[in-house]
């Protein structure tokens, strides 16, 4: 089994964001804040992309709208702060794919920022049943919120060995540092209710080894 490597975290750390509006709804315009980490990316030379690359591009950029949009509904239900705060940082991480999207003049699969439209059948249908599983108690939509982290690294390791682009990497490796922090958050707040978690998408070894990082 590959050893799981755990690379600096680089600008994607979740924070709180001060507003009178309980409800979440980040969702961007594809325009980056002045984050020099985001735009080092931006800024690598462009290299030629294949039609799979461009495939788990889009496919990433839905699956973090997905995240964006599960976590701010379940603030609205829940009111618990890991909601909120992480719901900051996968607008970032949007944000991060949707210029990689415009770098290489690749059409945008969010064609609605409204929470939870989702051009992908298979994601939009994986929201629905997590929002189904979220809304019957708090300690659910926690076991969703790690679902959500899972599903996001196994995903972002694929992306990763699948393309030779290094600002697709970069971007994707700090993505998944993001992941790391968040699923490390979700799995605290359990344990905190004395509910545990067992992974559902990772391997045990990989998904302890991140959260004994």
């Amino acid at each position: 089994m590959k050893k799981l490597l755990v690379l600096p975290i680089v600008g994607f750390t979740a924070f709180a964001f001060i507003g009178g509006n309980r409800h979440v709804n980040r969702m961007d315009t594809g325009t980056f804040s002045n984050d020099s980490q985001y735009c080092s990316a931006v800024n690598f030379p462009k290299q030629d992309i294949s039609s799979d690359e461009e495939k788990e591009l889009k496919y990433m950029r839905e699956e973090e709208k997905l995240a964006h949009d599960f976590y701010s509904i379940m603030y609205d239900k829940w009111g618990l702060r890991p909601f909120y705060n992480i719901s900051g940082a996968e607008q970032r991480h949007t944000s991060a794919l949707k210029s990689m999207l415009d770098k290489y003049s690749i059409s945008d699969p969010v064609k609605d920022q409204s929470i939870g439209v989702f051009t992908n059948r298979d994601i939009k249908n994986l929201y629905d049943n997590l929002i189904v599983q979220g809304n019957k108690s708090d300690i659910d939509a926690l076991k969703a919120g790690a679902e959500i982290e899972e599903i996001d690294i196994k995903d972002l390791m694929s992306a990763i060995k699948d393309t030779d682009n290094d600002d697709l990497k970069f971007v994707y490796n700090n993505l998944m540092n993001g992941s790391y922090n968040h699923l490390r958050a979700f799995i605290r707040n359990l344990d905190r209710r004395n509910t545990g978690y067992s992974p559902k998408h990772l391997d045990r070894k990989i998904f302890d080894e991140i959260l004994n990082n």
